[in-house]
Order: C-alpha cells, then structure tokens, then sequence
C-alpha cells in the first residue's frame, strides 16, 4: 500500500489437480490460482485519502456531464429528423403519390448519432462506476474497464465520420457502406458450414485430439486454420492409433482448408474488391441521385406526377419548404418553414 492510499482486499482460491483420466501413466499436474477482489470490511485507517482523489471524482464528474449533454443533443437531433421524415414522407405522398425510398430514409437517420449515443452511455456508466470504485465502493474492476474501454473504441471509430468530408479519405467508410449487406448475407451462409464443420470436429475428434475437445476449442482450431496459422501441429497432434480415425481427421481438415482459404475467403475478398471498385466509379463519374437529392437540385429528370407536372412546376405550389443544416458538432437543427 503506498502512502496516503486505501488498501485493496482479495481472496484467493488455490487448486491443484492431478489428472489421471486417461490412465496413460502420464499424470497431468494443474495449478489453478483464482483471485476476487473485495471489499475490505471491518476495518479502520485513518489519514488514507489519496492525494489526487478529489480532482480525479471533479473530472469524472466533467465527463459525465459533457458525456450527459452530447447524448441529450443526438437525441434531439434524432427526433427532429424522425419528424422531419414524416413530414416529407407525407408531402412526398400527396404531390408525387410515391413513398420514400430506403436511401432517402437513411439520409434523414444520422447513424453517427445513435453510435455517439451508446458511446456517452457507455461512458457515463463506466464514469461512476470507476468513482465508485476510487471511493472503495465497489471492486468490479471489469466491468468498468469493458464499460470504458467500449467507449473510448466507439469514440475513436465516430473520428472517422469527420474524414468523410474529404473525398480522398472517405473511401473506407464508403466501400464498407456498399459491401456490408452483401458481406453480411455471404457471412450467413459461410457461417452454417463452418458450424457445420465445427460440430463434426467436436463430435468425431474431441476424444483423441486436444483441441477439439471443447466446442468453443474447435471453433477457435478452425478459426487459426482459416488464417493459416498452426496448421502442421494439428495435422501432427493426431497420432495413427485408430487408422478410421486417422484418415478421417485427414479428409476433414483438407476439404475445411481448402474450401476456406481457397473458395471462402477469395470469394469474400471478392465482395469488398467489387464494392470498392463500385465507389471508384462514382466517385470518377458522379454517384446516382436519389429521389430526394433530386428533389433539393430541382433536377429536370425528376419523375412525373399523375398530372403532368414535374417537381419544378410545383415548386412554386408547394407548402412547405424544408431544409436541413448540418454542423460538424453533435447535433443538427433542423426546420420547417410554411
């Protein structure tokens, strides 16, 4: 305990096991040494206030507070553009009698917010529970750490909608926005078979090779095959004790190798290449507009009503104008003028 600081309690569990389950003459020895932190109790320490402890509580407490105002303007934000979806969804309806498209949609829902949100949450969780324990409240060391280190990730992932701005450094975010559907439907169907395979390993291998003895084991094994790591000790793991068992563990890892690295991942790789290629063309040639980019440019290809009028020659009948300002804060105002 270093001076002027409150002791930390721990209770420690130790066992050790002697393994002889296979009856080899080989006794596998465990050591096993369990520690829980506690809260100290029944004791009396006087003069123990660590130095800095007030102006470390006064900045979580700052935190807290900038973390408490950000979600609150997000969430501001979120509900004008809900409103303001409705709105527009309504006038889309009754002057060009079609419903808003998924892409327009998406241009009123900030995605950025709703990460900002959970991020602030996360924070302030994290923020009390770490004053909780500087005051030897609480010991729940990891479960701060996750509730923190959550969001510090999150925040460092939300420093990428601001590059989004520059046309040279938006390609990622880009290219991940067009691939993540097509990527998300191939993981699904890649993701039975690797079940598949993984389920099969556990239930053929688990009693003669070590790591597939467990499901959890089996799927990291396979996992480190897919990347190519620890290939040849888990070939050599396996001795020809049972030749079925021998030749089937053979067939089993070839085709899991091969269909993987050599058909899955390419294929997967595949998906991304295509969508960055996509985003290069637009960004050479100009991407598509949507109903709504259409709508704001008056553009002159914009569909036709039932009764003959573009969108420029209602435009002087409309009754609303609406419009939304973007800033490079946490929050976006939004307004409607009749």
């Amino acid at each position: 305990v270093r001076s002027r600081e409150l002791p930390d309690c721990y209770s420690f569990n130790v066992m050790i096991t002697f393994d002889n389950q296979c009856h080899s003459g080989l006794v596998k020895i465990f050591l096993d040494i369990d520690f829980e932190s506690s809260a100290c109790r029944d004791w009396k320490i006087s003069g123990t206030a660590e130095k800095n402890t007030h102006y470390l509580l006064v900045f979580d407490g700052f935190v807290i507070l900038v973390c408490i105002t950000s979600a609150a303007l997000c969430t501001r934000s979120i509900i004008l553009a809900v409103r303001l979806l409705k709105r527009f969804s309504l006038f889309f309806h009754e002057n060009f009698n079609r419903k808003v498209c998924e892409d327009d949609q998406k241009e009123f829902l900030n995605g950025w917010y709703v990460l900002v949100i959970i991020s602030d949450v996360l924070a302030i969780i994290g923020s009390i529970l770490k004053m909780e324990i500087q005051s030897k409240s609480l010991t729940s060391y990891d479960v701060c750490s996750i509730f923190l280190g959550t969001s510090t990730l999150l925040v460092w992932v939300g420093v990428i909608r601001y590059l989004g701005y520059f046309q040279k450094y938006n390609v990622l975010i880009l290219t991940l926005k067009a691939a993540f559907p097509k990527v998300l439907r191939f993981c699904c169907c890649a993701g039975m078979i690797y079940l598949g395979y993984t389920f099969c390993g556990w239930i053929v291998l688990g009693p003669y090779h070590e790591k597939f003895e467990g499901l959890s084991r089996v799927a990291e094994c396979l996992f480190s095959l897919l990347n190519g790591d620890d290939m040849f000790t888990t070939f050599a793991q396996l001795k020809d004790t049972n030749t079925l068992v021998w030749l089937f563990s053979r067939a089993y890892l070839y085709s899991f190798i091969s269909l993987f690295i050599y058909m899955v991942l390419s294929l997967f790789i595949a998906l991304i290449t295509d969508s960055y290629e996509t985003i290069k063309n637009y960004q050479r040639d100009g991407f598509p507009l949507t109903d709504l980019q259409k709508f704001l440019q008056e553009h002159k290809d914009f569909p036709v009503t039932d009764n003959g009028h573009t969108d420029v020659e209602l435009r002087d009948s409309m009754c609303y104008c609406c419009y939304c300002r973007r800033y490079d804060g946490a929050h976006i105002d939004v307004k409607m003028l009749q």
